[in-house]
């Protein structure tokens, strides 16, 4: 034992001179010995000692999270709940629109899905309002949507001149009123849906007064009706879509901007813009 001693003093003095001798090899022998140390000190295994001794400390009542530790996670809770809360509003109205847009859609599909099964006419009629003020013209912000076909088949025409209202005794309400608050018809720009192929002009918009012709026709179907429709898409038998009693035209188009109440949203950029094809009727629904 005295012995063994003995010998590792004398070599860890001949280490010693050596080292002192040589500067270099002691430099290169301190950062090999501390390479192995702080490898070992940041091993997994180590890590986890430590981890789990700090985990007991607190759980045994020995530590616990400091007021600085507690400000932070405070803060960083205030911050997410405050991006969360502002981007609600904006989502709602996308999907509001979005909402609005596949209605509008379903409404168009179905008045030429039943122009074409019963060999008929069919015709789509769009009003805007106040929420507040129900069937007076000149609203904003909700718009109001009704179905109608022909008793007989025919296009109702039968001077061959546009008549000013259509005869509701010859007429059959399909469905009850839809109503879709909080939007509004707009005439959009080639900018603002710049994936859509721009209207050939703007009398082929149905928000533009331009889009009537003078023929009305009224809900509910009787002498005194609540709404008078003036902006009229007709279905005929085949299908084409076209304002009512004109020709069918490439398209057609219904823009639609958000609003909140009456109060028409101008810088929004959730806008949609769908399409009418005017032969065969094809609904193509466009979005910025």
């Amino acid at each position: 034992m005295i012995l063994g001693k003995s010998l590792t003093a004398r070599r860890v003095m001949k280490d010693e001179t050596k080292f002192h001798q040589e500067p270099f090899a002691a430099c290169l022998y301190f950062v090999m010995t501390s390479a192995g140390w702080l490898k070992r000190a940041f091993s997994p295994r180590v890590q986890v000692r430590v981890q789990t001794s700090r985990i007991l400390s607190r759980r045994n009542g020995r530590g616990g999270f400091t007021l600085v530790e507690l400000l932070t996670v405070m803060a960083i809770i205030a911050i997410v709940t405050g991006v969360v809360v502002s981007g609600i509003p904006g989502i709602k109205g996308a999907g509001d629109i979005n909402k609005a847009a596949e209605d509008i859609s379903g409404a168009l599909e179905q008045a030429r899905t039943m122009a074409m099964a019963g060999n008929t006419y069919a015709w789509v009629g769009f009003f805007e309002e106040n929420a507040s003020a129900p069937g007076v013209a000149g609203g904003t912000g909700q718009v109001v949507i009704s179905i109608t076909t022909a008793t007989d088949g025919t296009n109702l025409n039968s001077t061959g001149t546009a008549p000013s209202a259509l005869p509701y005794g010859s007429l059959i309400q399909v469905n009850r009123l839809l109503r879709i608050p909080n939007l509004h018809l707009d005439s959009l720009a080639a900018t603002d849906v710049p994936t859509r192929t721009t209207v050939p002009a703007s009398t082929y918009q149905v928000a533009n007064a331009a889009f009537a012709n003078g023929t009305t026709f009224p809900f509910p179907l009787s002498a005194t009706p609540t709404y008078n429709f003036t902006q009229i898409i007709q279905f005929n038998p085949q299908g084409d879509a076209s304002r009512i009693y004109a020709s069918p035209v490439q398209l057609m188009e219904i823009g639609l901007r958000p609003a909140r109440g009456s109060a028409i949203n101008t810088t929004s950029k959730d806008l949609v813009a769908i399409q009418i094809a005017g032969i065969g009727g094809k609904v193509t629904v466009y979005r910025p």
